[in-house]
C-alpha cells in the first residue's frame, strides 16, 4: 500500500505545481479536491456501469420478489429460474460489485495517503478556506505541530511516516522506506504522562527493507522521521541519534525466546505538555456537509416503494450504514483534508447517479412509448392553426 501512497502523493504534488505555474491559489486544499476530481473522472465509466446496474436491480426486484415468493419451497428450481430471469432481462448481478471492486484499493490509498504522517508533514498546517489546518480534526487536544513539544493524553499513541532521511558521518544524506509505519516505533513510558518527556526509539529491524543492522546504524550520524500523535494527527519532525544497545521491542515481548539480546537503534527524548481538548467549527462544518450529501445521495439511491419491502432487515441496514458512517465522524479523529476528500467524493457521487438515473428513465420512457399500441399515443403536438 505504500507504493500507492507514494504515487497518490506525486499525483497530488504535481498537481499543487501544475497550481504554482499557472498561480492559481488554494494549495494543498484545492490539490485534493482536483485529484479527487481527476481519479473520479477516470473511473467514471466504471461509475457509470455500476450505478446503471444498481437501477436496473431497483427496476427488477418486484419481478425477482415475485419469483422467489413463487419457488421459496424449491431452491433448485428457483436458482434455474434466476438464471434464465437474468438472462432474458440481460442483467448480469455482479455488475455493481465488480467496479467497486476495483476501484476501492484507489480510495483507500488515497485516503491512507491524507492521513499519513508525510502528506501532513508537508500539508497539515495549510489552511483552505474556512478550515484552519487540514490536519485540523473536529475534538481535539493537539498542540502546534513542528514546534518539538507534543501535546498529549495517557491513551495517546503514535506512528512513524513511511520514510526517514539519513545523514551518515560521511555527510552523505540517503532516504530509506519504512516497512511498517504502525509498528516501527517504541516508546515510552507506557502509559504516556502528559508533561513527561517520551522516548521514541527506533526498531532497527524495521528499518528500510531490510533492516538496519548494527554496524550500519553506527555510521549513522542523524535521522530525521515525521512523527504524529495519532489520535490528535499533531505532528513533530523528530531528529533521532544512534543510541547504545537497547532492547528491541520484540526482545522486550515475554514471548521472544531470547530476551537478553540488544540491538543498537536510533532514538530520541521529546518534551510533551498536558494537552486540552477543544471543538474545530470549520470541521464540524465540513462534516455537516457530508452529512447532508449522504442523505441526498442515499434518497437518490432509495427504489420506489413498490420496489422493496419495508420490512426488509437487509434493506433496513443498507439505509442505516450511511448514517452510522456519518455518525462515527463526530467521535473518531479524522483530519479536514480527508473530509475534504469524503465530500468532494458523496458531492460527485450524487452528480452521477442523477445524471445516470436520469438517462435510465428516459430510456424507460422511450422504450415504453415504442411498445405502446398506435391507438394509445397521444399526440401533443400543436395543431397548425
Amino acid at each position: 500500500m505504500n507504493f500507492l501512497n507514494d504515487i497518490l502523493f506525486n499525483m497530488l504534488q504535481g498537481i499543487l505545481n501544475l497550481q504554482n505555474l499557472i498561480h492559481l491559489q488554494g494549495g494543498y486544499g484545492l490539490a485534493i479536491i482536483l485529484l479527487t476530481v481527476l481519479l473520479r473522472g477516470a473511473l467514471w465509466p466504471l461509475n457509470t456501469a455500476q450505478t446503471r446496474s444498481m437501477k436496473q436491480m431497483q427496476t427488477l426486484q418486484p419481478k425477482l420478489k415475485a419469483l422467489q415468493e413463487e419457488y421459496k419451497d424449491n431452491p433448485v428450481k428457483l436458482q434455474e429460474q434466476m438464471m434464465v430471469f437474468y438472462k432474458e432481462h440481460q442483467f448480469n448481478p455482479l455488475g455493481g460489485c465488480l467496479p467497486m471492486l476495483v476501484q476501492l484499493p484507489i480510495f483507500i490509498g488515497l485516503y491512507s495517503m491524507l492521513i499519513s504522517p508525510d502528506f501532513l508533514s508537508v500539508a497539515g498546517a495549510e489552511s483552505f478556506g474556512p478550515l484552519k489546518g487540514l490536519s485540523h480534526t473536529l475534538q481535539s487536544h493537539a498542540g502546534t505541530s513542528k514546534d518539538g513539544t507534543f501535546s498529549i493524553q495517557t491513551g495517546d499513541h503514535f506512528v512513524a511516516g513511511n520514510h526517514i532521511q539519513v545523514t551518515f558521518t560521511s555527510g552523505t544524506e540517503q532516504a530509506y522506506a519504512i516497512k511498517d509505519a504502525r509498528k516501527v516505533l517504541i516508546v515510552e513510558p507506557k502509559p504516556l504522562i502528559p508533561g513527561e518527556a517520551v522516548t521514541l526509539r527506533l526498531d532497527p529491524q524495521l528499518l528500510g527493507d531490510q533492516g538496519f543492522p548494527e554496524a550500519f546504524i553506527k555510521k549513522i550520524k542523524s535521522a530525521t522521521i515525521p512523527v504524529m500523535n495519532d489520535v490528535t494527527k499533531e505532528l513533530e519532525t523528530v531528529t533521532l541519534v544512534p543510541q547504545a544497545p537497547v532492547a528491541t521491542e520484540a526482545v522486550i515481548d515475554s514471548k521472544n525466546p531470547n530476551p537478553s539480546a540488544l540491538a543498537w537503534t536510533l532514538g530520541q527524548s521529546i518534551p510533551t505538555k498536558a494537552g486540552t481538548k477543544h471543538i474545530d467549527w470549520s470541521v464540524f462544518g465540513l462534516i455537516v456537509i457530508y452529512a447532508l450529501l449522504t442523505i441526498a445521495y442515499q434518497k437518490l439511491m432509495t427504489p420506489p416503494p413498490a420496489a422493496t419491502d419495508a420490512n426488509d432487515p437487509q434493506a433496513k441496514v443498507m439505509k442505516l450504514l450511511p448514517l452510522v458512517f456519518v455518525g462515527v465522524l463526530f467521535f473518531i479523529p479524522m483530519p479536514a483534508g480527508v473530509l475534504l476528500y469524503l465530500v468532494v467524493t458523496m458531492a460527485l457521487m450524487f452528480l452521477q447517479t442523477a445524471l445516470v438515473n436520469g438517462q435510465e428513465d428516459r430510456k424507460a420512457i422511450e422504450k415504453a412509448a415504442a411498445k405502446a399500441p398506435a391507438s394509445q399515443v397521444v399526440d401533443i403536438r400543436p395543431s397548425a392553426s
